[in-house]
């Protein structure tokens, strides 16, 4: 059994919450910490990208600066996602903490499968989408919008798309983070893209539609925390960052989460910040 660290990092603004994901991840490669889950939360809501989007093709920018709306490119692959009422976790592990082979779809199933069991203890009918959608997937194509399609590994609750996951690698290490939504306003969300009409491509559905149970954060925490430690067999230890991690934080917001240039054009900061 291995043991991981659990941070519950609440609410934070956009480009706090992918600096602290990349902190973690980066200080997991030094061999500074041991594998880690991290479960927070977005304030102000906010819309975030996968690494290789173009957020002015994409994103109405006069519409998030009017509404207060924060957008930030993820280290991670991926579609657009509206983040607002939801619990969001990042795992950061390496392959010989789970056994999982390099292949990256081999990994990122073994990875989200903890949702599986996650979503069926809230009493949900929980199943990846190539074992539901009986078409075939397009390869190496991503939906501008995460919501908008279903990808092999989605997960389905009931026959709907419920959040999404990325990842990114570095030779062994694995970053993998996703939104697991409380509730949705499709409308709402569309008021933040270019194209309104995908509006009507949107299949989502919540915890708050399909949990037997009346929910909260906390409850939903500590299911996902079970979840988790079963399913990979870890022993969990309730933690906070480390000193280097809350400092490589701070760089990384200021230096790269919080710039034009690295959420619009997508370079990388020119200071050393790991």
């Amino acid at each position: 059994m291995i043991t991981a660290r659990l941070i519950q990092s609440g609410h934070c603004d956009a480009a706090t919450n992918m600096a602290i994901d990349e902190a973690i991840f980066l200080s997991y490669q030094e061999g500074l910490t041991e594998p880690t889950l991290r479960l927070y939360g977005w304030k102000p809501a906010a819309i975030s990208f996968g690494h290789s989007q173009n957020a002015e093709e994409l994103i109405n920018l006069n519409a998030c600066a009017s509404e207060g709306i924060d957008i930030v490119r993820r280290p991670t692959g991926g579609g657009i996602i509206f983040h607002d009422n939801e619990l969001t976790y990042s795992i950061v592990l390496s392959q010989a903490d789970i056994g999982i082979s390099y292949r990256v779809k081999e990994s990122f199933e073994a990875i989200t499968s903890f949702l599986l069991a996650y979503y069926r203890s809230l009493g949900a009918e929980a199943n990846f989408a190539k074992d539901t959608v009986k078409r075939p997937f397009l390869a190496h194509s991503i939906a501008p919008f995460c919501f908008s399609r279903n990808e092999e590994y989605d997960i389905l609750v009931n026959g709907r798309k419920c959040g999404g996951n990325a990842q990114k690698r570095k030779k062994n290490v694995i970053l993998q983070h996703g939104s697991i939504p409380l509730s949705f306003d499709k409308t709402k969300a569309s008021r933040f893209l270019n194209d309104h009409s995908i509006i009507k491509t949107m299949d989502v559905t919540t915890v708050h539609e399909f949990s037997k149970e009346k929910t909260d954060i906390q409850k939903l925490s500590e299911a996902l925390i079970k979840a988790f430690s079963f399913h990979f067999k870890t022993a969990i230890r309730e933690s906070n960052l480390l000193l280097q991690e809350e400092k490589l934080t701070q760089d990384l917001k200021t230096l790269k989460y919080s710039t034009p240039k690295w959420n619009y054009y997508a370079q990388r900061p020119q200071a050393r910040v790991a």
